[in-house]
């Protein structure tokens, strides 16, 4: 989370906001009065706008989306996609403003985690929705002599759920047996390197489309 105070008051003028904007490549700035959180500005809600119009001129285009500070990462990843944005703003229980995440920092720390960063192997499993269990997963890996880096829902379905682990094992065509016993599904086993090399490229993506979206 970057925690300085990057934010807008209801007599910021226009012009001053548009050079927040490009000066931090953001397209959103949070709007707050005495540090007190009141809601986002969009750029494109302003883009017309005259320079010498002030924020609170454009009140009703204000939009009321945050991130509390008890957030996980998995919620601030959900709200990114749910709100569009590439930043999303950090709020106490009090309503104050604290600070915000911005997209490309977030996908580039977390490139950065063991998850990631750690070698081993990534599988990509698929099981009924109904009978999948993500303990089953963790006890079946780990009977085999592997170890489990991580794991997660990559997707959801009314009949199938697919389920990303990444493992450290010297027995991998054991473990997959095992989870073909279970009815797991295989779909997808990659190497670390190439699973690395996708989520650069994926990190490379955001960055150029949070260029181009800022210009």
């Amino acid at each position: 989370m970057t925690t300085h105070f990057l934010y807008i008051d209801p007599n910021t003028s226009i012009e001053e906001v548009n050079l927040l904007f490009e000066a931090h490549s953001l397209s959103a700035l949070p709007v707050c009065e005495n540090n007190s959180f009141i809601g986002v500005l969009r750029k494109e809600a302003v883009e017309e706008a005259a320079k010498e119009a002030l924020v609170s001129d454009y009140e009703y285009a204000l939009e009321h989306y945050f991130i509390p500070s008890t957030a996980t990462w998995d919620a601030v990843v959900e709200a990114f996609a749910l709100y569009q944005t590439d930043m999303l703003p950090v709020i106490n229980e009090g309503g104050d403003f604290i600070g915000y995440y911005h997209l490309d920092e977030f996908v580039l720390q977390f490139i950065e985690t063991p998850f990631i960063q750690e070698a081993g192997y990534v599988l990509i499993l698929q099981k009924d929705t109904l009978n999948y269990s993500l303990a089953e997963v963790s006890k079946i890996v780990e009977e085999n002599g592997g170890k489990l880096l991580g794991l997660y829902l990559s997707n959801r379905t009314e009949n199938n759920v697919l389920i990303t682990l990444k493992i450290t094992t010297n027995r991998l065509s054991e473990i997959l047996q095992h989870f073909r016993r279970y009815g797991y599904g295989i779909l997808t086993e990659k190497e670390d390197d190439h699973y690395r090399k996708e989520l650069k490229d994926i990190a490379d993506y955001f960055e150029k489309y949070l260029d181009l979206g800022n210009r």
